[in-house]
């Protein structure tokens, strides 16, 4: 009896933690666009959510290239990578981001701040960024085959300022 119990629940909390991530399909697929902001130069962008090790978290890959401005003429190479995952203990999606600038954001989905078509991610930890400060990182679905990201820094004592918007395309 105790063993189908265990059973029982733990297909519970895997098929909970599917069905948390599940408003976030919209997102799997190969994307690409356009940007503009992150110091005023314009970008390229394609990035690539997929579901992955049994669907209990969906991988995240961006990669940026921007133009060549007047103090960086050589334009700009990042590449950021991550998981989106259901912490069941808190009750949370968590998105933990690596960047290649040696950032690491641990985002926690703010639940009153998103909706069916807006999910806003703020920073519960950054490691290797100025004491005290934070991010936010919004998805906006346009469409089915459309979104925006925004990614907005805070520093201590601040309010949150824009740092670059992407718009993106799902590719077929």
């Amino acid at each position: 009896m105790k063993l189908l119990f265990v059973l029982l629940y733990s297909a519970g909390i895997l098929l909970a933690q599917s069905e948390d991530l599940e408003r976030l399909n919209f997102l799997i697929g190969n994307w690409k666009g356009n940007g503009e902001g992150f110091g005023n130069s314009k970008s390229v962008i394609s990035s690539t959510y997929s579901s992955t090790m049994n669907d209990k978290f969906i991988e995240v890959i961006n990669e940026s290239h921007f133009e060549p401005t007047e103090k960086n003429p050589d334009g700009e190479h990042h590449i950021d990578r991550g998981f989106i995952s259901f912490d069941n203990a808190r009750g949370k999606i968590v998105y933990r981001q690596f960047n290649i600038e040696g950032y690491v954001n641990q985002y926690l989905l703010n639940e009153s701040l998103s909706n069916q078509n807006t999910f806003v991610f703020e920073t519960e930890n950054i490691e290797n960024f100025v004491p005290g400060g934070k991010a936010r990182y919004t998805i906006k679905k346009l469409s089915d085959t459309s979104l925006e990201t925004i990614f907005d820094v805070s520093f201590p004592g601040k309010e949150y300022a824009c740092f670059g918007t992407n718009r993106l395309t799902k590719l077929k």
